[in-house]
């Protein structure tokens, strides 16, 4: 069976990690798989995608346009491969820049051909109605809420089912750990990433607390640009490192602080997906992005804290810090919750949905 996958590819958003997840077990598994990625100088327009600096797989195409948030679903283009090469399933990463309109377009022909299955990274209900012009032999979600809130009050009579699959969690073992030689003797707090600036701000002001004396540090991995602070207790870098890097990193540290602005949208975060098997403990703001996921300072995967409220960030970061073995439970409980998740049972509940169809 060769497999497709219509999406973006080798960059720092959630909809390519899901794909390259995905695609790269796939591969693993024995199965061909293609990837009709974006051509970068349209995906690079969007602040979400920067590419990751290494060379495509030589089952890479970068064959269509992505369009705008403005434009979508009208703009962009899809490009002639699609329909050239062959393949058994096509499975399209759906979000708010694909250029649906183009692809409703070439929708039958690709039918006729293959499987087409959608997962849905879409947040809104604005964005919906412009999929379902399409006959999807089956339709992905990642959780009810993407059922209950987004395609709710829809005719859905076009598609063939609708298969609740979560976002696929990484799993990488052996790895080793490093933390910055500035943090040697200090308990490290760790955050990476490219987020607004404004999103670290609970974590940098909660931090001062702990660092200023000396027993701490913060260290902050962004891919772009360094935040604009100047702390001596701050140790930032710039960098897109590599999974396995980035594990290293994170099990170097003490306590992974995610910064994540809150939203009234349907979502999840890539960015759990990515780093909880590391075992780091992962204190997250209560937002929609980790609503499905239990956090506690008593059970869970994770800890969760109310967004904007310091009292409530530093008394958890104060409690942990002091508590290696609640941090030792958290980080079990993390790399279990991850394991259920993974991106082999992932692609295996994928590979049973293709055969089902």
């Amino acid at each position: 069976m060769r497999i497709a996958f219509l999406t973006r590819w080798n960059a720092t958003c959630g909809v390519s990690f899901h794909a390259e997840l995905l695609c790269r077990r796939l591969s693993s598994m024995g199965y061909e798989v293609i990837v009709f990625a974006p051509k970068l100088r349209s995906a690079n327009l969007d602040w979400h995608h920067k590419r990751i600096r290494i060379r495509d797989e030589k089952w890479v195409l970068r064959s269509y346009e992505e369009t705008s948030e403005l434009m979508y679903p009208d703009g962009g283009s899809v490009g002639e491969a699609i329909l050239d090469e062959d393949y058994d399933v096509m499975i399209v990463e759906i979000y708010g820049r694909l250029p649906i309109s183009e692809l409703a377009n070439i929708s039958e022909k690709i039918r006729r051909k293959a499987r087409l299955i959608g997962v849905i990274h879409l947040a809104w209900r604005r964005d919906v109605p412009p999929m379902l012009k399409l006959r999807w032999d089956a339709l992905t979600i990642f959780d009810k809420r993407y059922r209950d809130e987004l395609l709710r009050g829809y005719d859905l009579s076009g598609i063939g089912r609708i298969e609740e699959i979560p976002y696929p969690f990484a799993v990488v073992d052996g790895q080793g750990s490093r933390r910055p030689e500035e943090a040697e003797g200090r308990f490290l707090f760790f955050s990476y990433g490219r987020q607004p600036e404004i999103e670290y701000v609970d974590y940098l002001r909660a931090a001062r607390g702990f660092c200023e004396g000396g027993d701490a540090a913060y260290h902050i991995l962004r891919s772009d640009s360094r935040l604009k602070v100047n702390e001596p207790w701050i140790i930032q870098e710039v960098d897109r490192p590599s999974l396995r890097k980035l594990y290293e990193m994170l099990r170097g540290a003490d306590l992974h602080l995610l910064p994540k602005a809150d939203t009234r949208g349907v979502v999840v975060s890539s960015t759990i997906a990515q780093s909880l098997y590391s075992g780091a403990p992962t204190i997250a703001p209560d937002t929609r992005y980790f609503e499905t996921i239990p956090g506690s300072l008593d059970e869970g995967p994770i800890v969760k804290y109310r967004l904007g409220d310091l009292d409530d960030l530093r008394e958890k970061l104060k409690t942990l810090m002091r508590d290696e073995s609640r941090r030792e439970r958290i980080s079990e409980n993390a790399r279990r919750y991850a394991l259920k998740r993974s991106e082999e049972r992932v692609a295996k509940r994928f590979l049973e949905l293709m055969n089902s169809l």
